[in-house]
């Protein structure tokens, strides 16, 4: 379904392998029960665990600089992305 999903806009399975490979792996051993509306049971499994940290219980954790080290999260976007969002980048400008 993901991969049809992206063909309709456009991006071909190597793209959707390259750019998105995690989930799309992830994706081979069934889509999540909760259809990704999380409930905050991992919220519910610290308070059950007794820990103070939620990174202690969650599924895909961040690390202290806020990557996302099996999503490789954030990463830099090409110029075609941004063209296909719509987004363009200006740049910063200082007070003096």
């Amino acid at each position: 379904m993901m991969l049809k999903v992206f063909k309709l806009v456009g991006f071909s399975k190597e793209v959707v392998e390259e750019r998105f490979g995690a989930l799309y792996r992830a994706f081979h051993y069934g889509a999540p029960p909760h259809g990704g509306m999380a409930a905050g049971i991992d919220r519910i499994v610290m308070l059950l665990q007794g820990v103070k940290n939620l990174r202690e219980v969650s599924l895909f954790p961040m690390n202290q600089q806020a990557l996302d080290l099996l999503m490789s999260a954030p990463s830099n976007v090409s110029a075609m992305q941004l063209c296909d969002l719509g987004i363009r980048i200006a740049p910063v400008v200082k007070n003096r």
